[in-house]
């Protein structure tokens, strides 16, 4: 039937025309971005599944990062561990000198100024080990340094004894001492070093304050001393160990922080990401369409004028 009041061909051809258009803009803006979802009316539940995945990618490349800081710190205390560890082989080696009954007592004098410079270094290395600005030290107890590892509620612990040579306090630092320092010759291995030069030598005469609690001048305290840093030597060597152990660990957690992350991104990008194949087909679909829309609404938009015909 021919009417004037309403051209339902036209009508047609306009709306699909419309829809092509809709469907074109949207090819385009896929491609020009790059991604399937573009806003929420894209595809809803996706968009909650591909945040969720990309949240997850984050944390486990920021969680290498924290294992990758943390190892950079363990390395640093255990490279001026191992220099403290060098320090107390070659004290041991002094105190054995010392230790002779071959020396006099000008040269257990001269040896005791030497282990004591040995001792002060030892306690400014540990004081000097400090990790960013001092977050953590080799001159401090830590009791539970946290490295945050995952999204979880529950981080890696570790604990770091001091290396400071004059911590006392029980499981506390690495010469496995558990009193305060103390003028004892070295017969305590227990007890804390102290290389604060506040006592008289054992020279004679004249005395001028050049001893510290931990001394070599004589026979006795040389031969404690050994005993004493073998004691410091096997603590030291169980700290670095367990850096060790530590390290291996956070070296596992990064590796698989990275793993993870890489497999969440390649899940993400499946929801995600265009299909560039389908989508440059769904475009020159929509393109051919829209031509054809746009020529049959110019024909439907010529029926009308048939109309004129019959009235003439």
């Amino acid at each position: 039937m021919t009417t004037v009041n309403a051209n339902v061909p036209a009508l047609v051809a306009q709306n699909l025309l419309r829809k092509n258009s809709q469907d074109m803009n949207k090819a385009m803006e896929q491609l020009s971005t790059g991604k399937r979802i573009n806003s929420g009316s894209d595809d809803p539940g996706g968009l909650m599944v591909a945040t969720r995945l990309k949240s997850s990618s984050i944390t486990n490349l920021q969680a290498e990062s924290n294992a990758n800081q943390a190892i950079s710190m363990l390395r640093l205390f255990s490279n001026n561990g191992k220099v403290i560890i060098d320090m107390l082989i070659e004290m041991k080696k002094i105190a054995t000198i010392s230790a002779s009954g071959s020396n006099t007592v000008a040269d257990r004098l001269e040896l005791d100024s030497r282990f004591n410079l040995l001792g002060q270094e030892w306690g400014r290395l540990a004081a000097d080990g400090q990790w960013n600005g001092g977050v953590a030290g080799m001159n401090t107890f830590t009791n539970s340094f946290a490295v945050r590892l995952d999204g979880g509620t529950t981080p890696m612990t570790m604990i770091l004894k001091s290396w400071d040579p004059t911590n006392g306090t029980a499981n506390q630092n690495i010469t496995g001492a558990t009193a305060v320092r103390a003028d004892d010759a070295n017969a305590r291995t227990d007890w804390a070093w102290s290389f604060a030069q506040t006592l008289n030598d054992l020279g004679t005469p004249p005395a001028n304050n050049s001893r510290s609690h931990s001394h070599v001048q004589s026979l006795t305290a040389s031969a404690n001393a050994l005993a004493k840093l073998d004691a410091t030597l096997s603590s030291a060597t169980a700290e670095l160990a367990q850096y060790g152990t530590y390290i291996t660990r956070l070296e596992f957690a990064a590796n698989n922080a990275r793993s993870g992350a890489t497999e969440t991104d390649r899940a993400y990008s499946k929801i995600v990401d265009a299909d560039y194949a389908k989508t440059t087909a769904e475009l020159s679909r929509s393109q051919i369409l829209s031509q054809a829309a746009t020529a049959i609404l110019a024909q439907a938009n010529q029926l009308p004028q048939m109309v004129l015909k019959l009235l003439q």
